[in-house]
């Protein structure tokens, strides 16, 4: 698994959610703040309810930054000639009236505090069946990890740094067979036998410039990497690639997640012919796009895109195959969320065995404007009616969820979850910035939480069987984030590993 979750690590997510918010899609005069809310929010994304918010996050964090898209006017004239070019600004900016309108009734309707997670079941600690520790102990690498993958085929493992912008290939041994040093954080990976392609993102922090790239290395049989080679240029701060033959000529295409900021892009990059450059289909044209997945989901034999889209329209969209592997525009919106739920991860899989796969979803990003910690973060189960309907059949409430691996870890028939959280409730349980969620049947989980975990922020993470007895195991990788422009260097005060290994155990888990 690769680590597109990283990038919702940044402030301007809310403010382009909160953006779209009231963005006036044909303005329509209106005195009273709700119904202004509630038409320019239905034409843009779901509506933020201001319950979503307290009260002085929505007046102090999240309105101020919404003012100036909404084409309220600069505080001062540096604001307005230091304005991002690529900023979105409505063409008919919302009336002051309008906008107090708007304010008056956030500020009225929300809460003075949200109300804490209720759990289903209070998670046991450290349970007997996963041993856990330091993926290597005493290696020394930057607490961002932005990209962690595992190749079973070619028995490799991918690390990938911030701040050194190092990229690290161990084999199944833990043992270190390459190092290769960047010009910005690695991303994603796709890994051959004697060659990777890595996704580069051009620059980590928020920025509009098309600066990323899908780059190719030889890899050699001592394991290092030569000849870079660029494959696709001109990325928009990309998180995710894959790769797939849609035309079934042979010439595989590539489908790359570009988050961007201010502007980004979901898009197809078909391959070429008689050497000249892929050729570029968008998608969708929104900043926003985190991961993708590739599967049948018409049941027509032709591999469709499921596509999950943040930073506003928060949302999982079907982009059907018309059979020919050609995209054409027939899309699906599987599901919609609010613009504050902070979408960080998806994956498919069947839950319930009737062999339609299953939605697991994963929100929790809270590096934005609305710092608090929000009681409808965390893991849901979203189950396929056979014919792409999904409704939610499970809810486990975790404070800043990141990221899950779905496996059947006990192999008892079913699937379990293991999800990280990148802001977990640090003051009062640490702990759960692991959680191991045991399928016990009919979308019931018995919860675990793991000492381990705290002194840190956990996110990205990738499956592998290192211990070549059968059973799952999975190596976490930590995004240390002390503040919104700080990333740090490893150094002294890292007490805590920065990528760990956790093992399941089936002889205790059988006791």
């Amino acid at each position: 698994m690769s680590a597109p979750s990283w990038s919702r690590w940044n402030g301007v997510v809310v403010t382009l959610a909160c953006a779209a918010l009231l963005s006036s899609c044909g303005r329509v005069s209106q005195s009273d703040g709700e119904q202004l809310a509630r038409v320019d929010c239905a034409a843009c994304h779901m509506f933020p309810n201001p319950e979503l918010l307290d009260k002085k996050t929505w007046v102090s964090g999240v309105l101020p930054q919404m003012a100036p898209r909404l084409g309220l006017p600069a505080p001062s004239l540096y604001d307005e000639m230091a304005r991002n070019p690529y900023f979105t600004v409505l063409s008919r900016p919302v009336s002051a009236a309008d906008w107090n309108a708007i304010v008056r009734y956030y500020e009225t309707r929300a809460p003075a505090e949200l109300p804490d997670q209720t759990l289903p079941a209070e998670p046991q600690l450290d349970p007997p069946f996963f041993a856990t520790g330091p993926f290597i102990r005493g290696l020394r690498v930057s607490p961002i990890i932005t990209l962690l993958k595992t190749d079973s085929v070619n028995k490799r493992i991918f690390v990938g740094e911030a701040a050194t912008n190092l990229l690290r290939i161990f084999d199944f041994n833990r043992r270190l067979k390459s190092t290769l040093r960047l010009g910005s954080a690695p991303t994603d990976v796709i890994s051959d036998k004697d060659r990777i392609l890595v996704l580069e993102s051009g620059n980590l922090a928020p920025n509009d410039e098309p600066t990323g790239s899908l780059v190719r290395y030889d890899l050699a049989e001592d394991g290092t990497l030569r000849r870079p080679t660029t494959v696709i240029d001109s990325l928009l701060r990309p998180v995710f690639v894959a790769r797939y033959d849609f035309a079934g000529d042979g010439r595989p295409d590539f489908v790359i997640c570009e988050f961007g900021n201010n502007r980004g892009r979901l898009a197809l990059y078909r391959a070429p012919r008689d050497g000249a450059r892929y050729q570029r289909q968008v998608l969708d044209g929104n900043p926003g796009a985190i991961r993708v997945e590739i599967r049948d989901m018409t049941g027509d034999g032709a591999p469709d895109i499921v596509a999950l889209l943040a930073q506003g329209d928060e949302r999982i969209v079907l982009f059907e195959n018309d059979g020919a592997g050609k995209f054409g525009g027939q899309q699906r919106v599987l599901a919609r969320f609010p613009p504050v739920y902070g979408s960080m991860y998806f994956t498919l899989a069947d839950f319930n065995g009737d062999g339609k796969p299953d939605i697991v979803y994963v929100n929790g990003d809270n590096f934005d404007y609305s710092r608090v910690l929000k009681p409808y973060h965390g893991i849901r189960i979203l189950e396929n009616d056979g014919q792409n309907n999904f409704t939610e059949r499970y809810f486990f409430p975790l404070y800043g969820a990141a990221h899950a691996v779905v496996a059947d870890f006990d192999k008892d028939g079913d699937f379990d979850i293991l999800a990280t959280s990148n802001f977990a409730d640090s003051l009062k349980h640490p702990e759960r910035g692991i959680v191991y969620l045991e399928n016990v049947g009919d979308y019931q989980f018995r919860p675990y939480a793991f000492s381990i975990a705290r002194g840190s922020q956990w996110n990205v993470m990738a499956e592998a069987d290192l211990q070549r007895d059968g059973w799952p195991g999975v190596i976490i990788g930590a995004m240390r984030l002390k503040n919104i422009t700080q990333i740090r260097e490893p150094g002294d005060s890292d007490t805590s590993p920065a990528l760990l290994w956790f093992a399941f155990h089936p002889i205790a888990a059988k006791r």
